[in-house]
């Protein structure tokens, strides 16, 4: 087994991740997060823990395998009942709401 660097989880942290994610948080998230961070990289660090030494690598195989079949061209949904369903068109195009991503 190794022994490996302790993750310290702090303020900075918290907000460095919230920054990545673009969470606003208050102070009283943050404070919460910090304390969960820490508790779930504990729980994950009991994973270190185990004796793997003797157990052979698992492999996600399975033998149900997804059926082919062959490409059939199908006519289309035509455009008017297409649009029929849209709340907002013009020149039979669908509308949607824009969005504003602030960088």
């Amino acid at each position: 087994m190794t022994n490996t660097a302790r993750v310290q989880v702090d303020k900075k942290l918290v907000q460095e991740i919230a920054s990545l994610a673009r969470l606003g948080l208050t102070e009283e998230e943050t404070g919460m997060f910090i304390s969960q961070f820490r508790d779930i990289l504990d729980y994950v660090g009991i994973l270190n823990e185990v004796d793997t030494e003797n157990v052979p690598p698992a492999y996600a195989d399975s033998t149900n395998k997804n059926p082919l079949r062959q490409d059939v061209i199908e006519e289309s949904t035509p455009t008017q009942d297409f649009l029929t369903n849209a709340p907002e068109t013009r020149n039979n195009h669908v509308v949607i709401p824009r969005l504003n991503i602030e960088q």
